[in-house]
């Protein structure tokens, strides 16, 4: 599906490029959504633009996030998103900024999610009137998106976290959360250092002096500073929560340590009486009283009553 702004502020939406006017198409963004072969060789031929970052995005190199010649700039941002599941994944979008506009490349599952989010991104677009302002507008759309996703985690992290430490209720399943949010924390935390990386990369480029753009993207970076720092607010409550568990979990293995203790004690010593006047040695004096049975049976009571007494006062039980 391809979706676009045209300069008269309407927008127009076709499923292939070959329903396209070229000649008709004095646009501002053009939009691909689950793009193909069809459509990168169409746009190739039409607008002669490089898709080099496209096809090596995955590499670790800078070059696969950001690159620019004397006809464009490109840059590969990943973005966190939750999927069916509702787990955060990452979502790769290409923005390729050129004389003739503005081209965003992203799949169908991201655009979805993202018009969920914010209903009023098209409305905010189709007031500017600028390949410049518009291309700002994305990059302010970037940090903003980070800072809404770090704080619908922070959000879950902080329910968890009374769940815990107010209900003091855990099981198996806070501990799951807890590595999931940690691992999506992660992935969040590691998308926000790229993008950083692409932006810092912008600024220094001539694009950036071309369009005028650097003190627009200093402020977002401030922006991702902060998140970046309430990124790592969360890793560390996280960690506290992690930390609590793992001290409960001690305090009660502590308590049933000492409830063990108490309860073999208190078996052991009449197993010990008992075993004694159980050796059938012929020559044992209380076993020929009268009452040697019920002394035995007392002894053994009292030294299991005496114990058990004694560890309730050191308040064992």
């Amino acid at each position: 599906m391809i979706e676009i702004l045209l300069k008269n502020k309407r927008f127009h939406k076709v499923q292939s490029v070959d329903e396209l006017p070229l000649s008709d198409l004095d646009f501002h963004v053009m939009q691909f959504l689950d793009y193909g072969d069809s459509e990168i060789n169409w746009l190739e031929k039409n607008y002669g633009l490089d898709f080099t970052i496209m096809k090596h995005f995955e590499d670790i190199e800078i070059s696969s996030h950001f690159l620019e010649n004397q006809n464009q700039a490109a840059f590969h941002f990943s973005f966190p998103c939750y999927n069916g599941d509702k787990k955060i994944i990452e979502e790769p979008i290409f923005i390729i900024i050129s004389q003739s506009g503005l081209f965003l490349f992203s799949s169908s599952n991201l655009d979805n999610f993202l018009n969920k989010m914010y209903l009023n991104k098209f409305k905010s677009l189709r007031e500017l009137d600028e390949s410049k302002d518009i291309l700002e507008f994305q990059f302010s759309f970037i940090s903003d998106y980070f800072a809404d996703t770090t704080e619908n985690l922070a959000r879950k992290i902080k329910i968890l976290a009374n769940t815990i430490l107010i209900e003091k209720q855990f099981s198996n399943n806070e501990m799951d959360s807890i590595t999931e949010y940690n691992f999506s924390n992660m992935l969040v935390k590691e998308l926000l250092i790229e993008t950083t990386r692409v932006f810092r990369l912008y600024i220094k480029s001539n694009w950036a002096q071309k369009m005028g753009l650097k003190e627009n993207i200093r402020l977002d970076l401030n922006d991702l500073t902060v998140v970046s720092d309430y990124i790592q607010f969360n890793f560390d409550r996280l960690d506290d929560l992690k930390e609590n568990i793992s001290n409960k979990i001690d305090l009660e293995q502590n308590h049933i340590f000492k409830m063990l203790t108490v309860v073999t004690v208190c078996i052991s010593l009449p197993t010990l009486i008992a075993g004694v006047y159980g050796m059938n040695f012929e020559k044992m004096p209380e076993l020929e009283t009268s009452y040697g049975y019920p002394i035995a049976l007392i002894a053994m009571l009292c030294s299991s009553i005496l114990p058990f007494i004694y560890f309730k006062r050191k308040k064992w039980l």
